[in-house]
């Protein structure tokens, strides 16, 4: 399970890198192309659009991972396919729905709710996002469903391609904003088609009768998909929420240098994602009843492996903050880098596992700890988000935003350690906090050399000095011993071109591990000496 689960996080991580690369340098575009004006107006009629899409989804992207996942592992192929099928007809039949309401008052809605009567026509056009979004999203979850990760990750690349062609090409020939937005829609429907043609294809072979009924299936999809929707409204609501408080503690120029960073969570959210969705189908095949001891190893693993990459990461990031800030922006963003540091100080939590514990519970169906969660997380933000803003202004709503999601998860570490005696090593997570802290002291030192803060020689110079130390420290402090590099290797070993490119580090580890332990000999052999 686990070399699947690494096998797919790396297809999930190599195709969300490149697509949000991709997708980056589109938006770069189309921004260019139209202007600030046009590029203002394109963004506007797509707020209502994407919201919808996550008002209409029922829960069924986390139900087309899990539930499928589960019964394939039982060997439930023809059941597994039913529950599939129908949860992706609720998902389509609930976007259908809301993109009639969304096409048939687009004027009424871009007068009173965008305060933009002209946007009508646009809205239209823009509307028909909700549809083909929820065939993209639910084809591809259904891929990680049925542990297809690579057809996933093909789709999103295919997807940004387009995007980043489709648009610019259509407001060249003269389309204008019009052309942007049908440039969107058309990739997410050439994706999204293709994919689920690709999907229903690996589907077909299976022709076993199941059977359950509809209708009970039906009950099983909604039982586990609607807890989980309305923790996702809840977060939905937590990032709204933030856009109307900030208007009120901030200036324009910090609310726009709080945007600009934002925009740089998309480097962390680049590692998250592929964690937290390859783990989901893992953990849904685990029976908690009679795999317990496994289920406790299997998250405290996840946990610690999860943190080896998030905790150096986040470190990372904010150490180049100013680099990358002034590299992509420039150096009027001269609050941005400091709103990095706060923003990525959130991935820290991945040490009492932040990144894992959300699909640990969906995959063993504790929908109700998750929206309880959500419901703590809500609760404690709403009121200090602006008190704290009216202290600090918007790094008030960071600290906000960490102490609350702090305390959530730290509930649910306490549920699944009552539950399922499932916790993980505080005392590992320290030690690799300290291993990526003791690497930033160095590398901070050596990018002071560069005082404009813009050098490429920070980042590369900087980047690689920062991941030696890294390496180095680790296995020095006791964050991986043998057993680790033994499980990395074999975790790898289904994808050997990635394999043959980590084993140069993990030859590496062993040998400090090795030099470890044989000082630690030479120390204890010289403290006996002569003692009788």
């Amino acid at each position: 399970m686990a070399q699947k689960a690494a096998r797919g996080g790396l297809f999930l991580f190599v195709g969300n890198a490149i697509s949000t690369v991709i997708l980056a340098i589109g938006t770069i575009i189309v921004a260019r192309l139209v202007g600030p004006s046009g590029y203002g107006l394109y963004t506007v009629a797509l707020v209502i659009p994407v919201f919808l899409v996550s008002l209409s989804d029922g829960g069924m992207n986390f139900a087309v991972v899990r539930l499928p996942a589960r019964l394939r592992s039982e060997g439930n192929y023809a059941r597994a396919n039913m529950v599939l099928r129908l949860g992706l007809l609720i998902k389509l039949t609930s976007s259908t729905v809301a993109f009639l309401i969304c096409y048939a008052f687009s004027t009424a809605i871009a007068a009173i709710m965008l305060n933009r009567p002209e946007l009508a026509g646009l809205l239209q056009l823009a509307s028909l996002v909700i549809l083909f979004q929820a065939i993209f999203d639910g084809t591809n979850n259904s891929f990680i469903g049925k542990d297809l990760m690579q057809y996933s990750a093909r789709a999103q690349i295919i997807m940004s391609i387009l995007k980043c062609t489709l648009g610019p090409a259509l407001i060249l020939i003269g389309f204008g904003i019009g052309g942007a937005i049908c440039g969107y829609v058309l990739a997410l429907a050439a994706a999204g088609l293709t994919s689920a043609i690709t999907l229903f294809g690996k589907s077909a072979h299976s022709s076993e009768q199941t059977s359950y009924s509809v209708s009970k299936e039906l009950r099983g999809l909604l039982a586990y998909g609607l807890p989980l929707y309305f923790a996702s409204i809840s977060n939905i609501f937590m990032t709204q929420y933030q856009g109307i408080v900030l208007p009120h503690f901030a200036s324009n120029i910090e609310i726009g240098n709080f945007n600009a960073s934002w925009n740089f969570n998309a480097l962390l959210m680049i590692l998250t994602y592929p964690i937290s969705m390859a783990i989901f189908p893992m953990f849904s095949k685990m029976d908690p009843k009679n795999r317990s001891g496994e289920l406790a190893r299997a998250f405290h693993l996840a946990v610690k492996y999860s943190s080896l990459i998030m905790i150096p990461a986040s470190v990372a990031v904010m150490v180049f903050s100013r680099e990358l800030i002034y590299l992509v922006y420039g150096s009027a963003y001269s609050l941005a880098p400091r709103y990095l540091v706060w923003m990525s100080a959130i991935y820290l939590l991945a040490a009492i596992g932040y990144t894992v514990l959300g699909n640990f519970l969906n995959g063993l169906a504790e929908t109700k700890t998750v929206v309880r969660m959500s419901v703590l997380a809500v609760a404690l933000y709403v009121p200090l988000g602006p008190a704290l803003a009216l202290l600090w202004g918007p790094y008030g709503l960071l600290v906000a935003d960490i102490l609350s999601t702090a305390t959530s998860v730290l509930y649910g570490i306490s549920h699944i350690s009552a539950r399922f005696d499932a916790r993980p090593d505080f005392r590992v997570s320290g030690r690799i906090l300290l291993a990526a802290l003791g690497a930033a002291v160095p590398t901070v030192g050596l990018i002071q050399f560069d005082g404009s803060g813009i050098g490429v020689f920070n980042l590369v110079g900087g980047g690689l000095l920062y991941l030696a130390l890294y390496l180095t420290f680790v296995p020095i402090l006791g964050a991986v011993d043998r057993q680790d590099i033994l499980n990395l290797r074999s975790l790898l070993a289904v994808t050997p071109a990635i394999s043959a490119l980590a084993n140069p580090l993990f030859n590496y580890e062993s040998r400090i591990l090795s030099a470890t332990k044989r000082k630690a000999r030479e120390v204890k052999g010289t403290s006996t000496h002569g003692v009788p």
